[in-house]
């Protein structure tokens, strides 16, 4: 016995622009008492359009950015409202002083310290060339007291005193020979010291320089005038007090109000073909009746995350709105948009559901009387719901919408 009932199931707009007929089949054995029921699907050519929802905020397409000043990361202090007009020369950002003083003067200490160790090593150096001068004077004397007492005749000294006289001779020419190689030694070793000591120096001056340079340029100026708006990072987080910026990071920007742009956030699980040139319509969530038409003009190559700890992952667009409104188009204002991937075409499609793969090859559960076959098909474009179907089924054909029981399948 087979009871057929007509409905139409429809989680999203998607479905109800569909004429989807189900069919529920009460299906029984030959002696057996057990009854399952698997919902269908007649299969019918249907409108099918494919359509990619995001969302995002209003921006300028161009704008005068406003970097982060100095060499090293600074605390933000204080920020000018944003939104606000700012004249050329204002002061829109102060950062914290404390740290930067603690740091310099520390490393101003550290130089001083290294200053010292250069005139303690001098001072090593010239008291050491000293005691090698006294000793070179010792030696030089014994030498003149030893020429000038030298004598080689027999008759006045002894074979053995005289061997002796050579023997110190000897041993003060080695000596002498000794002090001028310590001499040149130190002279070395001081030099490699100094030249450690004044590259140590460089690096701390370097750093203590760039610490001057940052407590001058504890205040931001608008180097233009403006409406004052704040630049995201890549995690989408604006500057706020209390934060550290890195120097060459924009910190805000004067955008130009005159042209303004979407930009878009696609969960990278629903970027279905997106690609250049696609109808977008724009809904400002502070004007939901007013929709704006754009088209898109650059897909990020790659998804990303954009909140901090969240591992879900948007592909990043850019809309050109082919229409502008100052009145309403102001930055960072939020928005939702529907990018039309596919206009909406009659096609042979079935729900994503009815589809199964096996061994590199997709295929359908088609009834056949109270059995069911697996029919292989060839799948096409798909939305979030439906898939083409290109191959291996027909109008009017019944597929199941659930995994059938293993005796219902032929074969089973």
């Amino acid at each position: 016995m087979k009871l057929l009932t007509r409905f139409i199931t429809s989680p999203i707009n998607l479905f109800l622009s569909l004429p989807l007929v189900f069919s529920v089949v009460m299906l029984s054995g030959c002696g057996s008492q057990e009854q399952s029921t698997i919902p269908l699907y007649e299969v019918a050519e249907t409108p099918f359009s494919i359509e990619v929802e995001g969302f995002g905020e209003i921006e300028a397409a161009q704008s005068q950015k406003i970097m982060t000043p100095g060499r090293r990361a600074m605390t933000i202090a204080w920020l000018k409202d944003e939104n606000t007009y700012v004249e050329k020369g204002e002061v829109i950002a102060r950062f914290d002083a404390q740290q930067i003083l603690k740091d310099s003067r520390d490393e101003e200490l550290e130089l001083m310290l290294l200053e010292q160790d250069m005139v303690k090593s001098n001072a090593q150096q010239n008291q050491a060339k000293k005691d090698i001068d006294s000793d070179q004077s010792f030696v030089k004397y014994e030498f003149d007291f030893t020429d000038r007492f030298a004598v080689d005749d027999l008759r006045v000294y002894s074979q053995l005193e005289i061997i002796d006289t050579l023997a110190n001779r000897d041993f003060l020419e080695a000596k002498d020979d000794f002090l001028e190689w310590k001499e040149t030694s130190i002279v070395e070793q001081h030099t490699n010291e100094n030249a450690v000591l004044d590259i140590r120096k460089t690096g701390v001056e370097t750093i203590f320089n760039r610490h001057q340079l940052a407590l001058s340029s504890l205040e931001v100026v608008s180097p233009f005038s403006g409406l004052l708006v704040y630049e995201k990072d890549r995690r989408g987080e604006k500057p706020a007090v209390g934060q550290s910026v890195f120097p060459g990071r924009p910190i805000a920007q004067i955008p130009n109000l005159d042209n303004m742009q979407a930009s878009l956030f696609v969960q990278a699980n629903d970027a279905i073909d997106l690609a250049k040139g696609l109808a977008v319509d724009i809904r400002l969530d502070a004007f939901p009746n007013k929709v704006f038409s754009g088209e898109i003009a650059d897909v990020s190559g790659f998804p990303r995350s954009i909140e901090r700890g969240n591992p879900v992952t948007y592909f990043e667009i850019v809309v050109k709105l082919l229409e502008q409104d100052k009145s309403m188009m102001q930055p960072g204002r939020k928005l939702t948009a529907k990018i039309d991937v596919k206009a909406p075409s009659e096609q042979l499609v079935v729900p994503l559901q009815a589809l199964y793969f096996e061994n590199g090859s997709t295929y359908v559960y088609l009834q056949d009387g109270n059995k069911f076959n697996k029919q292989s098909v060839v799948s096409g474009r798909k939305n979030l719901y439906l898939v083409e179907i290109t191959q291996g089924l027909s109008n009017g054909d019944v597929i199941a919408l659930s995994l059938p029981q293993q005796q219902q399948v032929q074969g089973g």
